[in-house]
């Protein structure tokens, strides 16, 4: 049964769907927050995310800072995660369940059973405390392959410009990363984007940068396995013994425009900002054909249906009634995902 919350008409039409969610444990406050981050979690997820619980620590200590309030002109904000329309949350509520007694299989043939989310990826070896904050990491059953997922719910719809750091076009400043010279020149020449999420476009090339450090670089890896404790010593260990295959790809929720079901300008312009990326960003071929998935560019929509069969009892449905606007697209009128 949908909740009647009669918050103002002023929040726009894809919140109110999210705040008027019937699987919701506790009412949201006129902002979208809600009393506790659990209270939007699926519930044999919760105890995992308690202190002390599995994946706690992971967003407790992340970059992010999602469990911990903020204050902002004096006022007390609430932790991110406590918010209808969280990003990591929504990652959260849909991997949580990976593990060895319920393995993913993915549409790239590997089976993962390991899941870690707000992982800490080391950009330049000059700046070790300003990693790259990855929101969801899947390691497959033999710890050689791992996807790396940039999750996005409505960040996309701050508009604004970005820029890199003065450190990202020094030389010196990298790890033993073959496609240094390549970033550079990209970041050299970097243009925002007007009426745009620019913070988009520097986060992935942050992230590949990073990637790409863990699969040439030792050091690197060190580095990154020192960041995330609470990845295990075995994994840890299998994963040193071999060059991982890493691949990364955004993954984005399509909020809806009402009254009809369509995805919003917001997302669509998202979209069109990242195939442009994709088409004028000349990077090395290999970035592109071996640190990147073929379709760079997914959604919650295309992920829910890889997912459907696989997933526990009772997930799906609340995922649906969690977030109303997984709706399945007609990708012939809306080409919302091929990007690649």
């Amino acid at each position: 049964m949908k909740r009647n919350l009669n918050i103002s008409a002023k929040e726009p039409s894809w919140k109110l769907a999210l705040m008027n969610s019937s699987v919701l444990s506790a009412k949201p406050d006129e902002k979208g927050y809600l009393p506790s981050y659990l209270d939007g979690i699926f519930p044999t997820g919760r105890e995992a995310m308690m202190p002390g619980g599995k994946f706690y620590n992971m967003f407790d200590e992340g970059k992010g800072g999602e469990l911990k309030p903020s204050k902002v002109a004096g006022n007390i904000i609430p932790p991110k995660a406590c918010a209808v329309h969280s990003s990591s949350m929504l990652a959260y509520n849909f991997f949580h369940w990976i593990s060895s007694k319920h393995p993913f299989h993915f549409s790239d043939g590997k089976t993962y059973d390991k899941v870690y989310f707000e992982v800490k990826m080391p950009v330049l070896k000059s700046h070790p405390n300003s990693p790259a904050n990855v929101d969801v990491v899947l390691v497959s059953d033999d710890c050689h392959c791992m996807l790396c997922f940039e999750s996005k719910l409505s960040e996309y719809t701050k508009h604004g410009d970005a820029e890199f750091k003065p450190a990202y076009i020094e030389r010196k400043n990298y790890y033993n990363n073959h496609f240094e010279d390549s970033f550079i020149d990209y970041i050299k020449n970097f243009q925002n984007v007007d009426h745009a999420y620019n913070d988009g476009i520097v986060q992935i090339v942050k992230h590949l940068i990073a990637i790409t450090n863990l699969h040439q670089s030792n050091y690197a890896m060190t580095d990154m396995l020192a960041l995330n404790d609470f990845i295990e010593p075995d994994v840890a260990r299998k994963m040193q013994e071999a060059p991982l295959n890493i691949k990364f790809a955004n993954i984005l929720y399509i909020l809806g425009a009402e009254p009809e079901v369509v995805p919003s300008s917001q997302t669509m312009s998202y979209l069109k900002l990242l195939a442009q990326f994709r088409a004028t960003a000349c990077f090395d071929d290999m970035i592109w054909q071996y640190f990147v998935m073929p379709n760079y560019a997914y959604n919650y929509n295309d992920m829910l249906a890889i997912m459907r069969g696989q997933m526990p009892d009772g997930l799906t449905d609340y995922l649906e009634a969690r977030y109303p606007h997984l709706h399945s697209w007609n990708d012939e009128t809306y080409p919302i995902h091929r990007i690649g």
